[in-house]
């Protein structure tokens, strides 16, 4: 306890250093809580975004239209994260008897979220871990069909 007045400048500053050695040991895991935290919200986002765009790809295949449109439903949905090339259309032959009104429009949507933060790899914690597939399946009964259906699926897995 530093009751005279020379020696109570001393403590203030051994106090503070203190301090500053509590806060050393902390703030990597502060960080590691903001990191995680970001990555976390930005990628339920992303997911929820893809999930949307296959939901809303299959709702307009159902109603009878092309591949072509499908895709484009899901690119534009996807507020532009989705490519044209992570996006398969198939229609699926459920009864038996050709492509037709009650079989399935299965459009299975796969996007690569690259995390924002490096921590993970730096602490060596997650091992190689860059990024994360999130992918989003959806199956809807055909109401309409189009003339340019070609089948070849089962459905969602």
């Amino acid at each position: 306890m530093c009751r005279s007045p020379k020696r109570r400048v001393r403590c203030q500053f051994g106090q503070r250093g203190q301090a500053l050695v509590e806060f050393a040991f902390v703030l990597p895991l502060l960080l590691f809580v903001l990191f995680a935290t970001v990555d976390f919200g930005i990628g339920l986002t992303r997911w929820i975004a893809v999930t949307n765009a296959a939901r809303e790809g299959a709702r307009l295949g159902a109603v009878g239209a092309d591949e072509g449109a499908i895709r484009q439903k899901v690119i534009d949905t996807s507020n532009d994260i989705l490519a044209d090339g992570v996006i398969a259309v198939a229609y699926a032959d459920v009864d038996g008897g050709g492509i037709g009104p009650g079989d399935s429009v299965v459009v299975d949507v796969q996007h690569e979220y690259n995390l924002i933060s490096p921590l993970g790899r730096i602490l060596g914690i997650i091992p190689s871990l860059d990024s994360i597939t999130l992918s989003a399946c959806s199956d809807m009964r055909l109401e309409q069909i189009s003339d340019t259906v070609a089948g070849g699926s089962s459905g969602c897995d």
